[in-house]
């Protein structure tokens, strides 16, 4: 009897209808969890390709503001406060720039006119340093909500100039 008994209940475990569903569930599960994991990835590499594209925009408007502080630096430009760029930079909609310039001081040293037959100056020659500050600022990220800021520090000098 017992032994009629146990291979009563191998011949039961023996049957393999619906095998296929249980393998066919599983390999859905598979499949979705293959597709959340694409879905979710891709949706990271899309944020990391904004958030790029703000920080270079806002690098670029930084730069622009340290263009038009280069083009404010003469001789006669010498407040040793900063002081705002003015004309400011121009607008480059969705980014904002903004600088400053300040006189660090002059370095003189003797020598030789850079012209050609001036010969030796015996006044010397000065070099004017400038500080220039350029910060440029991207629109809110829709993926955090801050801005995306890039600032720049310039030392510049103008020269020689003839004293």
């Amino acid at each position: 009897m017992e032994g009629s008994r146990m291979r009563g209940l191998w011949r039961q475990g023996a049957d393999e209808r619906g095998m296929v569903l249980v393998i066919a569930l599983f390999m859905m599960a598979i499949l979705l969890m293959t597709g959340v994991f694409m879905l979710r990835m891709s949706s990271t590499e899309g944020d990391i390709a904004y958030n790029a594209m703000w920080s270079e925009g806002s690098f670029y408007a930084a730069d622009a503001a340290i263009n038009v502080g280069l083009d404010q630096v003469t001789p006669t430009n010498t407040t040793l406060t900063p002081t705002a760029l003015a004309p400011a930079p121009p607008a480059l909609d969705p980014f904002t720039a903004t600088g400053t310039i300040g006189f660090t001081g002059p370095t003189r040293l003797p020598g030789y006119s850079m012209g050609a037959g001036t010969g030796y100056n015996p006044g010397g020659f000065a070099f004017y340093t400038y500080s220039l500050v350029g910060t440029g600022s991207g629109p809110n990220t829709w993926i955090a909500p801050r801005q995306a800021t890039r600032q720049i520090d310039v030392q510049a000098a103008y020269g020689p100039v003839a004293q």
